[in-house]
């Protein structure tokens, strides 16, 4: 659903807390449900206290017909799901994001979560500049790319690649940088106040091999708050 922008993140050993806490589970498949292959979940946002559907409808966590209008709004049944450290999901997404009518593919999320791959997800704004700067007639808008950080620096667009193999002190945290991240679908999706913009994904190919940002792993979990200075060892 919706990302939240915040003024600090409390980051858990296996993750930003409150960062998919909870997933909705396709009763028939099993999985977890992901605006990778479900578009319309990004038209609902989430926060501590509970879901709020399109058309201003909010749902409490715990509240008993939760399950119930899930499945009316997305059309199928669907079950909210809290994970444990025993989680053990996976989710769906094609790798040519740009056709919605590609085949599907079922990709394990790390156990404990419903994470993607890696823990944080960290973002320049050096590396959006210079993408808007080749292509200006498209919407590099943040929000597209869910990062958990954005950080200002390095001077040079995807210059945060160059991390991957180091250790960061974001505030509290240190996180390793593992890889650049792999974009899919999502950035591609319409949400509210953006369109739907099929065109990112040869652009991504093009400025550099489809990849935007880096993933982190947990090293020492901690908090990290807007204006911290990123220590990269």
């Amino acid at each position: 659903m919706q990302g939240l922008e915040v003024d600090h993140l409390t980051v858990g050993p296996v993750g930003v807390e409150g960062d998919r806490q909870r997933a909705c589970i396709d009763e028939n498949t099993g999985r977890a449900m992901s605006a990778k292959r479900f578009a319309g979940l990004l038209d609902a946002s989430a926060d501590d206290e509970g879901i709020a559907l399109p058309g201003g409808r909010r749902l409490a966590y715990g509240a008993d017909e939760i399950d119930q209008v899930l499945s009316g709004w997305m059309g199928r049944r669907v079950r909210l799901e809290e994970r444990t450290p025993e989680t053990s999901r996976s989710y769906e997404m094609t790798f040519d994001p740009p056709n919605d009518a590609a085949e599907y593919y079922e990709i394990p999320s790390p156990v404990g979560s419903y994470l993607d791959l890696a823990a944080v997800h960290l973002l320049s704004t050096a590396t959006l500049a210079g993408c808007e700067a080749a292509y200006g007639d498209l919407d590099w808008d943040v929000r597209r790319f869910r990062p958990n950080v954005v950080v200002e620096g390095p001077d040079e667009p995807f210059g945060e690649d160059a991390w991957c193999g180091s250790s960061l002190r974001l505030g509290s945290a240190v996180l390793a940088a593992r890889q650049p991240t792999v974009r899919c679908a999502m950035p591609l999706r319409a949400q509210p106040g953006l369109k739907r913009q099929p065109r990112l994904f040869p652009a991504l190919n093009a400025l550099h091999d489809n990849h935007l940002g880096t993933y982190l792993d947990v090293v020492t979990p901690g908090q990290i708050r807007v204006g911290d200075e990123v220590e990269v060892a």
